[in-house]
């Protein structure tokens, strides 16, 4: 008798042990599910926002956008680049500037600096109008055509039809400019 209580015991001990263990497992199993968990959705928790100047609500997360807050950047980037006048042109390129990707920068600084200079010299003011805009968001290129009206002096204005291409890329919550186009449509 003594023989089978002895064994039973170390039965008993043996199965607590076990399940024991399992819980142990399965404990850290869930812990690790739940920070994978925790971190997606921190990075990916979206933000409903509707400005004052625009009608349609945008979503913003830490690593992506909508379509509405691309099309309302591109608008606001393009009309920091082609809504100027001698006296705003260079204040207005500074600020676009600000939002070029660094390794771009050097190049639109380039082309921005031409297009001030050119404004100041022949005192243009010029003011775009979109017409279309189409937004590709898994690529994040914006496409804008619309109507660019440029007055020299105090001339009549002078319109010319516009394609513009921008290339977005958004990371961290920060939204930069990789590439800033006028497309050539003639070419096509």
């Amino acid at each position: 008798m003594e023989l089978t209580a002895r064994n039973s015991s170390n039965k008993i001990i043996a199965w607590t042990m076990a399940a024991l263990f399992l819980l142990l497992v399965l404990a850290l199993v869930s812990v690790i599910l739940l920070v994978v968990q925790n971190r997606y959705l921190s990075l990916h928790q979206k933000i409903t926002t509707v400005p004052m100047a625009f009608t349609a609500p945008f979503w913003t997360s830490e690593s992506e956008t909508s379509p509405g807050y691309m099309q309302m950047m591109s608008l606001s980037f393009l009309s920091l680049r082609l809504n100027v006048s001698p006296e705003t042109v260079d204040a207005q390129h500074e600020f676009l500037l600000s939002f070029a990707r660094p390794g771009a920068q050097a190049d639109f600084k380039v082309t921005l600096a031409g297009e001030a200079r050119r404004v100041k010299q022949n005192e243009v003011s010029s003011a775009f109008y979109q017409t279309q805009i189409k937004v590709y968001p898994v690529e994040g290129i914006v496409d804008i055509r619309g109507v660019l009206n440029t007055w020299i002096g105090n001339g009549k204005p002078a319109s010319e039809i516009k394609h513009y291409q921008l290339k977005l890329d958004y990371a961290g919550g920060v939204t930069t400019i990789a590439a800033f186009l006028e497309a050539d449509d003639a070419k096509k």
